[in-house]
């Protein structure tokens, strides 16, 4: 699990205007690649499947799930 605090995973959502289930403008495809180009990491594997599978909410198992 990461390290961001309560505070800060807020903070994040705000800023990225996770509150309806997306995040900033990305669609569902320039999200996945701009999380594989810059992380190496395929968001939408099963492993950060959460809830109803939104972009936000692959986000949040994301921080949930990875290390640092």
């Amino acid at each position: 699990m990461s390290d961001l605090t309560s505070i800060e995973k807020l903070k994040l959502e705000k800023l990225l205007g996770m509150g309806g289930g997306y995040i900033l403008d990305f669609s569902n495809r320039t999200f996945e690649e701009f999380i594989l180009e810059n992380i190496g990491v395929n968001i939408y594997s099963e492993k950060y499947d959460y809830a109803s599978g939104s972009k936000a909410n692959r986000l949040r198992q994301f921080w949930n799930v990875e290390s640092n």
